[in-house]
């Protein structure tokens, strides 16, 4: 009802509106005299107003001229007038200038006059039985939609409300120059309730079911999840794939950056999107990044020992940053295998720069053992120039969004050159992620970017199958 009332409210704000502008028009062109142009004009803007039935000019309070033309006869404005905002006024039942007269009420400004259907100002589409009105501000009826009890109306108007009582409900809204209400029988609004309230109980029961039914199958999988991993690490289930890094110059492969997978003993694979946030929120990622740390060394440990300009990159997790623990654990596995710190390069996503002042640290230890650092991803989290500059940082990877604009008409496609100038300027090593085309390739290499992995090359590989395309690749290659 609150609603129908707003409606009602902007309706008759409309229809105003539209009567004082075309008065506004007609005295900024001072049409006084009644001349066959006047009236013209006349005809026009009561056309051009959608809401306007007729438009008058008075002189003295005595009508002369309409849009009929000249009015010979007698017929004066009347005095009893409403008073609006910005100086107009409004006159009940055709202000003395409309025969008949009581389906009219009149928008005066001076000397000009519109006359509007009574009716138009309810006109709003309902589909409950209801009385629509409108009213002044001190309560007299303008116009209603049919009979209402004086008493609530007067109620109804001294006041922004809605109610109901034994045999009505009802709501009102007040505007700067009038009031609007809707009201209708407390027994139509009582049906109208029962039937939207039958309507909404099965939905509301579906909705409440299947709330359920999720949040049953997310806490089962949550605690699934949360068993499963807890094996997987216990039984070292978690492996290392192995995507090739191209170095663009020559073609050559040179490393390659370790991948975590986990196959279950079903043989089925659980997305690393899935489970490594899982293990970053319940503690468990530093033991996740062990038994990669000891993958990895255990896999590559001949392979790098035999190609001393081979490197194999490892991410390390924001949590593991802060811990640290993970240095002791990769110094202990490289001086066993007889791996050059150097060939074990540690990428740190920008998340882990959130505590620069904990990362600052770890790094710095990390690089004086002798390892390259890359951050991870660059460009979509929070690193900065000033950061950069202030972090033990050697290397730098381009993120996969920024390599695939390349060529493209992209916003992205303009900052791309700023990153690998700004590494330039700072001497980072830079590495493309994400590279699946032969022009990217070829702009990248063009640009200054020493290397690049991607589709193009290579999906992350098992240990054999990478070291099979290592070979191959580099077969009759100089080093």
């Amino acid at each position: 009802m609150a609603d129908y009332a707003d409606w009602t409210l902007q309706r008759g704000d409309l229809n105003i509106s539209r009567a004082r502008a075309a008065l506004d028009l007609l005295a900024s062109e001072q049409r006084q005299t009644c001349s066959p142009d006047d009236i013209a004009r006349l005809q026009q803007l009561t056309t051009d107003a959608l809401s306007v039935e007729e438009i008058a000019i008075t002189s003295g309070g005595r009508v002369i001229c309409n849009t009929w033309g000249l009015v010979r006869n007698e017929m004066r404005l009347s005095e009893k007038s409403i008073p609006l905002s910005d100086g107009y006024s409004l006159r009940l039942n055709g202000g003395g200038i409309s025969t008949p007269s009581n389906g009219m009420v009149v928008v005066s400004h001076g000397d000009y006059h519109a006359l509007l259907k009574r009716a138009r100002l309810v006109d709003v589409l309902h589909d409950t039985p209801m009385l629509l009105g409108i009213a002044s501000l001190d309560g007299q009826p303008i116009a209603l939609s049919g009979d209402a009890d004086p008493e609530l109306v007067s109620r109804l108007v001294g006041e922004e409300t809605s109610g109901l009582n034994e045999s009505e409900v009802f709501a009102s809204r007040r505007g700067k120059d009038f009031a609007a209400f809707a009201i209708s029988n407390r027994s139509v609004a009582d049906w109208r309730t029962d039937s939207e309230l039958w309507k909404m109980i099965p939905i509301g029961v579906g909705i409440s079911l299947a709330l359920i039914a999720l949040i049953v199958w997310v806490s089962r999988q949550r605690l699934s999840l949360a068993g499963e991993l807890a094996t997987g690490l216990h039984k070292k289930e978690l492996l290392a794939h192995y995507q090739p890094i191209i170095e663009l110059s020559t073609g050559r492969c040179i490393g390659a950056e370790a991948l975590i997978r986990w196959q279950k003993p079903d043989g089925t694979w659980i997305r690393p999107d899935l489970f490594i946030p899982f293990a970053e929120q319940n503690g468990m990622i530093g033991q996740v990044t062990a038994i990669m740390i000891q993958n990895v060394i255990s896999n590559m440990k001949s392979a790098l020992a035999e190609h001393r300009d081979m490197h194999v990159a490892i991410n390390i997790s924001p949590q593991d940053l802060e811990s640290g623990q993970f240095l002791a654990l990769i110094t202990d596995a490289i001086e066993a295998a007889d791996v050059q710190a150097s060939q074990v390069w540690l990428e740190v996503t920008e998340r882990g720069f959130i505590h620069a002042d904990i990362a600052r640290t770890t790094l710095a230890k990390a690089r004086d053992a002798g390892h390259v650092i890359a951050i991870d991803d660059f460009g979509t989290g929070y690193s900065s120039l000033s950061l950069l500059e202030s972090l033990p940082i050697t290397a730098l990877k381009i993120d996969k969004s920024f390599v695939d604009a390349i060529g493209r008409n992209a916003a992205t496609s303009l900052v791309t050159p700023h990153i690998i100038e700004m590494a330039h300027s700072l001497k980072l090593k830079m590495v493309a992620e994400g590279i699946e085309t032969a022009e990217q390739e070829t702009i990248l290499r063009q640009s200054g970017v020493q290397f690049g992995q991607g589709w193009l090359y290579s999906k992350a590989l098992p240990f054999q199958e990478f070291i099979a395309f290592y070979e191959k690749r580099n077969a009759g290659q100089k080093r």
